[in-house]
């Protein structure tokens, strides 16, 4: 055999169900060399995790495994569960995309992580516990000795996300598989932990398979990407040959979905992929994109099958700039009319609002806030996971009475918890949640769910009245009358966030906080939700608070931009002079850590030492006094800086004025 550390040659996972067999992986096969990482980029369903698991042999009992995977010229097919054990977690290593399932809440992080050193290479405790701190010095962890000590509950989503990077090395691994570990991590700390990614993987000469849905990630830390749909690998190839020259219409799909820098809803209506990964038949054979390609002609079926574009560069088409097809990815969206308001007025004002959680161990989630809101627009609130930025849309939409200060919506004040809050403000505000499938009633069909508020609180009992608008609702949202008598347990993610958007606008509210709506999303769902959201905001003329850690999502919706940190404003003002013309440091910081589509425009970001201010303790300075790359002294510290005022639309809060 060559040297390679991971050959896959035909491999094939098919599931046995209860509705019969389907195919998850089909005929896939990749090598990876030493010290190379692969990106394997893909919508939910597109059989990444599979392949992973297949790797790991890690399958469920109703799969079927087929073809070869040579770990290091050695056949893993060949090998019992208990051989197996000897390679999982000591020589192929796996980190998962969510860190709570994957840490013991009832164990310590030092114990948890100590296991590992002495289960695998049967070290003694004393030097098991010299590992595990060496393991999280290198995953720059602060207090490594205090870290060891807390139980995962203890500690931020990051800094789990980064105990359970540290477990994976611990053995010092030949292949380290990552499962999507920064999908649910704000930017900031996404960028520390590809950055550790990318130096782990030089220092213990490593290699890398990272499974991701978004380009912008795949580029910081590979140099290969493999493109999968449908269990299949339709393109492959080095990261540069493949964002520039994409030949498989998917490849060129995924890639123009995405929001990025330049792209705003003014210009642009985001690239959508129209249908659904659907699951595969074991006897379907041709192209598994062509019904949902736009590059689609007759020969799609003959003729498919994996071909070399260039020098390392294979794809199974070569459509992706068909001449044939009209090209849409720069055509402007032609806005609908807005309905043209004689003067803006504020339809939301904050004014001075503090949220603070407990009575003994009290939590100062947000610190006194002030901001306007104006009727048909959107504010983008954006700052890492603890800014306060769901705490203060919570408020807003009743959820969470305030400490002190006053919301006024419409001149009268809604201070009030929603159970104290009349009829019509219930009606005027609603809220769009993160998870879709959490804020859908499980036992509830579409209809009933999207019935329930007009029959509350707009009184329309009339059951034909409410279906023939909940039909046109679902319209709206591009779903059919079918999705009436559907639960949400039978609806992929993005039409349960569809159902979750029309029942929002089913009593034609002034305004939406949208709470993270698109963030758990693939980036082609997230593309038609955007879209969606925009469209409907300039139809009804609906006000959004759009609450987000994604800068590229905010960019392109917001019409103004707030963000937040440790429950302050850092920064506010319009959404082209916040991205454009930043000024505050966390702001920068926040912008320069964005991962981009285009690999050749890579940026270095600043990192953020340490941990957000605790929030337990009353701030005294500036919040982001000890994590700032700029900070000019103790005045940061020990004073709460003044507003910068630097047109009557954009501020900013820092002791650091604009040079001019």
């Amino acid at each position: 055999m060559n040297d390679n550390i991971l050959d896959i040659e035909h491999l094939q996972v098919l599931y046995k169900t209860f509705d019969g067999e389907f195919s998850a992986v089909r005929d896939v096969s990749l090598t990876l060399k030493p010290n190379e990482s692969i990106g394997i980029i893909g919508e939910s369903g597109c059989g990444k995790s599979t392949l992973a698991f297949s790797i790991m042999r890690y399958l469920a009992p109703n799969a079927v495994l087929d073809g070869k995977i040579f770990f290091k010229g050695e056949d893993l097919m060949l090998k019992s569960e208990k051989e197996m054990s000897t390679y999982r977690g000591n020589r192929i290593a796996m980190v998962f995309q969510n860190p709570s399932t994957s840490l013991n809440p009832a164990l310590t992080i030092g114990f948890q992580l100590d296991e590992v050193g002495i289960h695998h290479q049967n070290l003694s405790k004393a030097k098991a516990r010299e590992a595990t701190l060496e393991a999280l010095t290198m995953m720059n962890i602060g207090d490594v000795k205090g870290t060891v000590k807390r139980y995962p509950h203890q500690i931020s989503g990051g800094i789990q996300q980064r105990i359970c990077i540290a477990m994976a090395i611990l053995c010092k691994p030949d292949l380290m598989i990552l499962d999507e570990p920064t999908t649910a991590l704000d930017v900031t700390t996404e960028a520390v932990i590809l950055d550790s990614i990318k130096a782990l993987k030089d220092s213990l000469n490593m290699s890398l398979i990272y499974i991701s849905h978004d380009m912008g990630v795949i580029n910081k830390v590979s140099e290969q990407v493999v493109v999968m749909y449908n269990g299949e690998i339709v393109e492959r190839g080095p990261k540069a040959k493949i964002f520039e020259h994409p030949s498989h219409p998917y490849t060129r799909a995924l890639i123009n979905c995405m929001p990025r820098g330049g792209v705003v809803k003014e210009n642009a209506k985001l690239n959508t992929i129209k249908g659904y990964v659907r699951r595969r038949g074991l006897v379907e054979t041709g192209c598994p994109y062509a019904e949902r390609c736009d590059s689609r002609n007759e020969t799609c079926e003959a003729l498919y099958g994996m071909r070399t574009i260039s020098n390392e560069h294979y794809a199974a088409c070569d459509r992706a700039y068909a001449e044939d097809v009209e090209e849409t990815v720069k055509k402007k969206r032609i806005p609908k009319t807005r309905v043209q308001i004689q003067e803006p007025t504020n339809l939301l004002e904050i004014t001075d609002l503090h949220k603070v959680y407990g009575n003994k161990r009290k939590v100062f989630a947000v610190n006194g806030i002030n901001v306007s809101v104006q009727s048909g627009s959107v504010l983008g609130i954006v700052g890492e996971s603890g800014c306060g930025k769901s705490t203060t849309g919570h408020m807003v939409s009743g959820l969470y009475q305030p400490t002190s200060g006053a919301i006024s919506f419409e001149g009268y004040d809604i201070s009030l918890p929603w159970n104290k809050r009349n009829s019509e403000t219930l009606k005027d505000i609603q809220l769009i949640f993160q998870n879709p499938g959490r804020s859908l009633n499980p036992s509830h069909t579409v209809e009933q769910i999207i019935g329930r508020p007009m029959k509350r609180l707009l009184s329309m009992n009339s059951p034909l009245e409410r279906r023939e608008k909940i039909i046109t609702l679902l319209h709206k949202v591009d779903l059919g009358k079918e999705y009436l008598t559907k639960k949400p347990n039978q609806l992929s993610g993005g039409e349960q966030q569809r159902v979750a958007i029309a029942r929002a606008l089913s009593i034609s509210p002034r305004m939406i906080v949208c709470d993270e709506p698109t963030s758990a999303l693939d980036v082609s769902v997230q593309a038609s939700v955007l879209n969606l959201l925009n469209e409907l905001q300039i139809e009804s003329q609906v006000t959004y608070l759009f609450i987000s850690h994604d800068l590229n999502v905010i960019n392109y919706l917001s019409d103004t931009i707030m963000v937040m940190y440790a429950g302050k404003i850092c920064e506010y003002g319009k959404r082209d002079e916040v991205m454009n013309d930043s000024h505050h440091p966390y702001t920068e910081a926040l912008l320069s850590a964005v991962p981009e589509v285009d690999p050749t425009k890579q940026k270095d970001p600043i990192r953020l030492e340490g941990q957000l201010p605790d929030p337990a303790k009353k701030p005294k300075g500036c919040p982001f006094a000890g994590r700032c790359h700029v900070q000019v002294g103790a005045i940061c510290e020990n004073e709460y800086p003044p507003m910068v005022r630097l047109s009557d639309t954009h501020h900013y809060f820092c002791h650091i004025k604009p040079t001019t």
